[in-house]
């Protein structure tokens, strides 16, 4: 499965909303896939997310820019590297130790029209985390 490295932290947040509904069954059915074991390959550029986005045309985000941006930051972040081979569910732990209880969120996408939301989503997530320890 092929992943640009911001989408790591949209679907850490998924909660079922998307652009249109075949963008989210789409988001829904990757997010299974990975959890249930398949691997992901970052990749500088358009991935199997894209591919149900309305916003996308001919592999181009209508906000290329900003979310190249965000892939950028994700990698130093989380010193991914693109296309190399990674595990979905060690990712998702790398993501809440180094964005989330960091709170670098804002910093790398704190420009998404999503921003608010996934904002919540996490602090919910650490409110959780903090609870068990």
């Amino acid at each position: 499965m092929q992943i640009r490295p911001h989408h790591l932290l949209c679907m850490g947040n998924f909660v079922g909303k998307g652009y249109s509904e075949k963008f989210t069954a789409n988001m829904r059915r990757i997010i299974t896939s990975l959890e249930n074991g398949e691997n992901l390959i970052l990749v500088n550029g358009a991935d199997d997310i894209c591919r149900a986005c309305p916003y996308s045309s001919a592999g181009i985000c209508k906000d290329e820019d900003k979310v190249r941006r965000y892939d950028s930051a994700v990698c130093d972040v989380l010193l991914l590297e693109y296309g190399k081979e990674y595990v979905y569910n060690d990712l998702k732990n790398n993501v809440m130790d180094r964005v989330c209880r960091t709170e670098k969120l804002s910093e790398i996408c704190g420009d998404c029209e999503w921003s608010e939301l996934c904002g919540q989503i996490y602090q919910n997530k650490l409110k959780k985390f903090y609870k068990k320890s």
